[in-house]
């Protein structure tokens, strides 16, 4: 943890960019051994990620970070950020980030884009990432705040992905 509170100092202190906090952040996910190995040439990904959907944050205070986001981005308040009504989704023109009340500030997980997803593909989508990633957990989900369905799975250091359809909000 203590990297990925070094990695938003830099970011705080404006000595990173967006881009490459969640580039970095996205490596911190993957195992050393996945950094240093060559893929292998025929082997095709599971599903095809396209990019970062959002980040989800638990924070101590909602207003505080609204406000710090907004000032900081311009973002603007979206929807609820779970089903309980609780938290809220700061809105990028693409993008967001999941804000909800936390007595620990956390990156609770991140979102990896997909081209499609629905109640069908997600539960194939979850089996099939099963099969290959048994340690993976993966879960079909439908997230009834935003009305999609997502897949959710943890990586091998316990870091929570979820994928999501690119369309949804």
């Amino acid at each position: 943890m203590d990297s990925i509170d070094a990695l938003f100092d830099q970011y705080d202190r404006g000595r990173m960019t967006r881009r490459s906090l969640m580039q970095a952040l996205a490596m911190l996910a993957l195992p050393a051994k996945a950094l240093a190995a060559e893929p292998a040439a025929d082997a095709a990904p599971i599903v095809r990620g396209l990019g970062v959907n959002h980040v989800g944050l638990l924070v101590s205070d909602i207003e505080r970070s609204y406000a710090f986001y907004h000032r900081l981005f311009g973002v603007k308040k979206g929807w609820p950020a779970k089903n309980n009504g609780s938290g809220v989704h700061l809105d990028f023109p693409t993008g967001y980030i999941s804000v909800d009340s936390g007595t620990k500030s956390v990156i609770t997980h991140f979102s990896i884009s997909v081209e499609h997803i629905d109640q069908n593909s997600s539960k194939q989508l979850a089996d099939k990432i099963n099969q290959e990633l048994p340690d993976a957990k993966a879960k079909a989900a439908f997230q009834a705040n935003d009305g999609v369905s997502t897949v959710n799975l943890v990586d091998p250091d316990g870091f929570h992905v979820q994928i999501s359809p690119i369309r949804g909000r």
